[in-house]
């Protein structure tokens, strides 16, 4: 049951902030682009975010990793986002491709950075009122404190 609530809350993370980026994408993307909104964006939006939400939940992609180490799941998300934007938000091979792909590279990582900050377990960071604050270096320019007393001057 843990497995299924560690997959549950990431794809409903995903699947806000996907569907109100796709939305706002392709609403004002097919309105640019073509003078108009293909009818039935809001189903269309949420079976494409639905993919989408699925494969970010599925390969948690970060900025970290992205195009190092895991590179094959950033390929897979890149075809994905492409399909969702050319077959099913309709747009142009070479438009939708070109959103996919801004939309992709700004917002996959982006929001696993929103689903590890709500889901990862914080400590409790208090600050101990018990130790001194020390500065951390001196000054450059101080003026020079005396060691010790000038010495009296020599009666004549």
């Amino acid at each position: 049951m843990a497995t299924f609530f560690g997959y549950l809350w990431p794809f409903l993370i995903y699947y806000v902030i996907v569907f109100v980026i796709s939305y706002i994408v392709v609403e004002y993307g097919q309105n640019y682009l073509y003078d108009e909104v293909t009818a039935g964006i809001g189903p269309k939006v949420a079976l494409g975010t639905l993919l989408l939400a699925g494969m970010l939940t599925w390969t948690r992609s970060n900025f970290a990793t992205m195009f190092t180490s895991e590179i094959a799941p950033t390929v897979f998300l890149a075809v994905a986002w492409s399909f969702a934007f050319i077959v099913i938000y309709r747009f142009q091979p070479w438009h939708g491709f070109g959103l996919a792909m801004a939309t992709m590279l700004i917002f996959a990582g982006m929001s696993t950075i929103v689903v590890d900050s709500m889901l990862s377990p914080k400590p409790a960071g208090r600050m101990d009122v018990t130790k001194e604050n020390k500065p951390i270096r001196r000054p450059v320019y101080s003026a020079p404190t005396p060691t010790s007393p000038a010495p009296a001057p020599a009666p004549k």
